[in-house]
């Protein structure tokens, strides 16, 4: 199979183009989610998965505006008008799964991700609902173990190790062709 990441130049994205084999699409070879949207549109029909990783944020800078959400709603439309079979991978965030007020302004990222998760979903019910030939899934992940992570003042030492990332997109691809997972949540223990 053939994959096609958004933001695989660092983080989760780089780790899922090596695991995968995978081809990158970021801002560091010209792909950025809000400006090239119908570039990534067109390419994502050459490949059998597609993992909607790059985030445009953070939320509040002018250039962020959902992102990821148009960039899902663009590619499962050309998907399905082209009666493609495959996947499409959404990351999500567990920050989608509270709600707090929007200070500080970054708060407003767990928005964005409440609208991935609502908009995967909904693609999910597509397949459900014999609409679409492919497949959509969500994966909701907690802290990363990634080098941006470590950086942080509240790093503890725990998070999701990449790999089972990939572990979990094997799990989404896996399954029967009758059969979608909607949904993965991954949460961490910080404390062992």
């Amino acid at each position: 199979m053939k994959y096609m990441i958004t933001g695989g130049n660092r983080g989760l994205g780089q780790a899922l183009c090596e695991q995968f084999s995978g081809d990158s699409y970021s801002r560091t070879n010209g792909y950025d989610i809000i400006k090239d949207r119908e570039k990534l549109v067109q390419a994502s029909l050459n490949y059998d998965v597609f993992i909607n990783n790059a985030f445009d944020g953070p939320f509040q800078e002018s250039w962020s505006d959902f992102g990821q959400v148009k960039l899902l709603f663009d590619v499962a439309t050309a998907w399905k008008n082209a009666n493609k079979v495959g996947y499409i991978i959404n990351i999500g965030s567990s920050g989608s799964e509270s709600i707090v007020s929007p200070d500080p302004a970054w708060e407003t990222y767990r928005v964005s991700k409440a609208a991935l998760k609502h908009h995967s979903l909904q693609w999910t019910q597509a397949f459900k609902e014999n609409q679409t030939f492919f497949r959509t899934s969500l994966i909701t992940l907690d802290r990363l173990d990634t080098l941006l992570s470590r950086s942080r003042a509240n790093w503890t030492g725990n998070g999701i190790d990449l790999s089972d990332v990939g572990n979990m997109i094997n799990t989404c691809i896996s399954v029967n062709n009758n059969t979608c997972i909607g949904e993965i949540t991954a949460w961490v223990n910080f404390n062992t």
